[in-house]
């Protein structure tokens, strides 16, 4: 079994006057390779590389022997420490990405992207089975592409970016929008729109400690199943007034979970 981990270290550049506690304090990774770890016997390479003008992550592991439900490994936004960063309902952010996954051979459905962990774990991305593109678990607000949207081998940009609302229980709830460019079929940005969070508090919890980050779920693999898959350009940032119509960019970082 091999297994890499490389943990890059960096300076976040505050650029607005609306800059969030949590998305300035990030400055590293917080890697957690084998998050689930059903089939331990596998060859991993996980390694991430902070940079505040766009970091990136990579994720190679085949012969994963015999097993039960799957692997997953994630790269959490940390502060300076490398301790996972945590996100509030007050933390307005956007994150962007470009990712591939280049192999996928002889394994179940790969789920591939953006990940959260608060009241369970949580993504934004493909489920390579079907090729949909959706966001769902933790408490982020779902939404379906569809179906048919990414085969094995795209290059896939994906952004989220989450508004604060009114306050925990109050007012209008905060929202999270969903974008995606398939830059290999040529689709252009396509969003979600803005959709309200149905949690309690009509938002992210402040109470409990939420973390994101980027990385896979490999489900059901076979003995001999190769999964590759790379994370690039990944920045995070502040979402800008709606007035200014551009957002501003600043750096990146890490955390944990619970299973």
């Amino acid at each position: 079994m091999t297994l890499k981990t490389v943990i890059g270290t960096g300076v976040v550049a505050c650029v607005s006057t609306l800059a969030s506690a949590s998305v300035t304090d990030i400055a590293s990774f917080n890697d957690v390779p084998r998050l689930f770890n059903d089939f331990s016997g596998s060859s991993l390479t996980f390694t991430s590389n902070y940079d505040p003008m766009g970091s990136s992550v990579s994720l190679q592991e085949s012969n994963y022997g015999s097993g039960g439900f799957a692997n997953r490994h994630v790269a959490w936004f940390g502060d300076m420490g490398g301790s996972s960063v945590d996100f509030d309902y007050g933390d307005g952010f956007d994150m962007q990405m470009t990712m591939q996954i280049n192999e996928a051979s002889n394994v179940g459905n790969v789920e591939a992207g953006f990940q959260a962990d608060l009241f369970g774990l949580g993504l934004f991305g493909v489920l390579t089975g079907n090729g949909e593109i959706a966001a769902f678990g933790s408490v982020l607000p779902f939404h379906s592409f569809g179906t048919g949207l990414y085969n094995v081998g795209d290059e896939l940009m994906l952004r989220m970016v989450h508004t604060p609302g009114d306050g925990e229980g109050m007012g209008a709830p905060s929202t999270m929008e969903y974008m995606y460019n398939n830059l290999t079929t040529g689709s252009g940005w396509v969003s979600s729109g803005a959709i309200d969070f149905t949690t309690t508090e009509g938002g992210i919890p402040s109470a409990f400690d939420m973390f994101t980050g980027v990385g896979a779920q490999i489900n059901s693999p076979a003995m001999d199943g190769v999964v590759d898959i790379s994370y690039s350009n990944i920045t995070t940032g502040v979402p800008a007034p709606a007035t200014l119509g551009l957002f501003t960019l600043a750096g990146l970082g890490a955390a944990r979970r619970r299973r």
